[in-house]
């Protein structure tokens, strides 16, 4: 008894002289977290991107408890060196870095001039789910660090299961436009369809490709023999969203937008 109590105590001062100092060295040259995590696609789009300059203990967490509980899971074989990480919205909102981000929260997302607002997507419930600052920026857009993944808005603004009408849809990210076109060489306005009823997908239709399921195998890759929560949409998104921060994309099925198709024998709308 006296030998294990001996044992945990100097592993414990181990611990919390390797967390402190490698701390302060990993902080001084982040690529040292590589040597320990099987990190390194991760590490080179975040030394590309614009966060290259904030060390990575900055942003994810590695406290003394973690330093000391990974020390025991090496001693035991049990560590795993891909671990989920983890960003709490506090160190993107810390001083100096997005703090205001709440505060002025529109955003013009000019490649689509899309006018997006942070403030309702973390102040309430979004399709029941509590979002954090990770569920839009993540590490699935390919050679990017933290930037928005524009098909998470498609997974929860298009998703065929929502009965919204469609028309009230569409205008969340599109305005009408205001501007005379020209369609099969006639000039045509929107005004016009509108004030004969039709509907945006009236004229637009295979808007999207795919419905954002979630195939009941994709659990078996973290679980073993375990759906039983499977069909619990609320526990489900507690328990992977809200506590775990794993991406939309680890279970869901892509929502694509964007190549729509024109309706045939709109000439007589456009008259």
């Amino acid at each position: 008894m006296k030998i294990a109590i001996i044992f945990l105590s100097v592993l414990l001062i181990l611990s919390g002289a390797t967390y402190f100092l490698v701390r302060e060295i990993m902080v001084a040259n982040p690529a040292i977290c590589k040597y320990c995590h099987f990190i390194t696609p991760f590490y080179n789009k975040w030394e590309r991107s614009t966060h290259n300059m904030v060390p990575c203990l900055k942003c994810h967490e590695y406290g003394p408890l973690k330093a000391f509980s990974g020390q025991l899971r090496f001693i035991a074989g049990t560590y795993n060196p891909r671990p989920l990480t983890n960003v709490p919205d506090t160190k993107c909102l810390q001083s100096g870095c997005h703090d205001r981000r709440l505060i002025e929260s529109k955003e013009i997302l000019t490649k689509w001039n899309i006018v997006f607002d942070h403030k309702p997507h973390f102040t309430g419930h979004r399709r029941g789910i509590t979002l954090h600052c990770r569920s839009c920026h993540s590490d699935i857009v390919q050679g990017e660090h933290m930037k928005v993944s524009i098909n998470v808005c498609f997974l929860c603004h298009l998703n065929k299961q929502d009965k919204a009408d469609e028309g009230k849809r569409c205008t969340v990210c599109h305005s009408e436009p205001k501007r005379v076109i020209r369609y099969r060489g006639v000039p045509f306005t929107h005004l016009k369809a509108l004030e004969k009823g039709l509907t945006c997908v009236s004229c637009h239709f295979l808007v999207t490709t795919g419905d954002g399921s979630v195939p009941k195998e994709k659990c078996f890759f973290c679980h073993v023999d375990r759906t039983e929560k499977y069909n619990d949409a609320v526990f489900v998104h507690e328990q992977h969203v809200t506590k775990k921060q794993i991406d939309c994309f680890f279970c869901h099925q892509f929502v694509e937008h964007g190549n729509m198709k024109m309706a045939k024998g709109l000439e007589e709308f456009i008259k």
